[in-house]
């Protein structure tokens, strides 16, 4: 589900368009904390901690690795075309 809401930042062309496109990002994004809330309901306590942990660390392990491989993406999509289409395209990698 997330994966096509960011292929779709492709189509961003104005501001009102970035809106949209964030809000629902922000929507995917919002899942970790009813996430953790099942995590502390599906488990036992003796393990609910570790259960939260995991799929937290997951998310995080996640968010970090985007943080360093996205900038590579973007500088390897400029050696073939502009800044201006460089950066949506650098998107439909994830």
């Amino acid at each position: 589900g997330g994966i096509m809401i960011l292929i779709a930042a492709v189509a961003v062309r104005d501001a009102t368009s970035l809106i949209i496109m964030r809000f629902f990002i922000g929507v995917v994004g919002a899942t970790f904390v009813p996430c953790q809330f099942w995590n502390s309901q599906l488990f036992v306590k003796e393990v609910a901690g570790a259960a939260q942990a995991i799929a937290g660390g997951w998310g995080n392990l996640g968010g970090g690795v985007t943080q360093v491989v996205m900038p590579l993406v973007y500088t390897a999509c400029l050696t073939g075309m502009s800044e201006y289409n460089a950066w949506r395209y650098a998107f439909i990698v994830p």
